[in-house]
């Protein structure tokens, strides 16, 4: 079974149903006058089936027993995979985009929101870090151990996911933006988990777990609306997990290949 290709196919359909969920429920599922959830929805509750069901299938399918890997160059190794370098290197220059969206909104009126420029100036730091790391896959030269690069996108989450919450704080209906803060969570759980691999605790179950959930709420949560900076960085979730994952999983069936670029021993990972 071609796991990475079944499962990003499964995380992008399931996405796709969820975000029409979305949309009928954004349009029936709240009362026009007050705002408030209606409970009971048929909208809303078919969506909470779904997320549902789409953690139990991916969870299903993600499952492989046990992979080892050496590092994270033989976990993500995609040495003259010119699709894996087009697709890295564009979800790198979608994370720069959203750095200086975010960067120019006191600019042109948006206020000055601390946390958001704090965001702004992490995703261009770690726009450029993808851009190098895919680089680095693609000529198959080793990140080693402890890559600063790697932990850089999962830094802008963080803070990213500070500067959400802030935003929606005094919003009193959670079905409002619960489904942004599952895409922000979510996919940094995929960004960390990938990272890990360059720290000895690479486990391939979880990260292409997290990363496939971190699509499927991205895709969700696009029937909101969201400003420009914001839905670069969804889609540069969707584009980069998608590309880690297809890799990580296409090595994890293949775990005999030799980590390009790495001699030492950097632990083994479980999956």
């Amino acid at each position: 079974m071609r796991k990475e290709i079944i499962v990003p196919a499964v995380a992008v359909i399931g996405g796709g149903v969820g975000f029409a969920l979305r949309r009928w429920g954004l349009d029936t599922g709240f009362e026009p006058d007050t705002g408030l959830p209606i409970p009971g929805a048929p909208a809303t509750m078919a969506l909470i089936a779904l997320s549902a069901v789409m953690v139990v299938v991916l969870a299903l399918l993600c499952w492989s027993g046990k992979t080892a890997f050496s590092g994270y160059g033989q976990a993500f190794q995609a040495k003259g995979n010119t699709l894996y370098a087009t697709a890295g290197v564009l979800s790198g220059f979608l994370l720069l985009g959203a750095g200086v969206l975010l960067a120019a909104e006191p600019l042109m009126g948006g206020g000055l929101v601390y946390t958001r420029l704090i965001t702004a100036v992490l995703a261009l730091v770690a726009g450029g870090c993808v851009v190098l790391t895919v680089r680095d896959n693609f000529r198959g030269e080793s990140e080693g151990k402890y890559s600063f690069k790697l932990l850089m996108p999962a830094y802008a989450f963080c803070v990213w996911l500070i500067a959400a919450y802030q935003v929606r704080a005094g919003d009193p209906v959670r079905l409002d933006y619960v489904y942004e803060l599952f895409t922000i969570i979510t996919g940094l759980l995929g960004l960390y988990g990938a990272a890990s691999f360059s720290f000895e605790r690479g486990r391939t179950f979880l990260t292409a777990l997290f990363s496939m959930l971190g699509v499927y709420f991205s895709l969700v949560t696009l029937a909101d609306g969201h400003q420009l900076a914001d839905l670069l960085l969804y889609a540069f979730t969707i584009l980069y997990l998608l590309t880690n994952t297809v890799t990580l999983l296409h090595n994890a069936a293949r775990p005999e290949l030799p980590a390009q670029g790495e001699h030492d021993t950097e632990g083994s990972s479980d999956a």
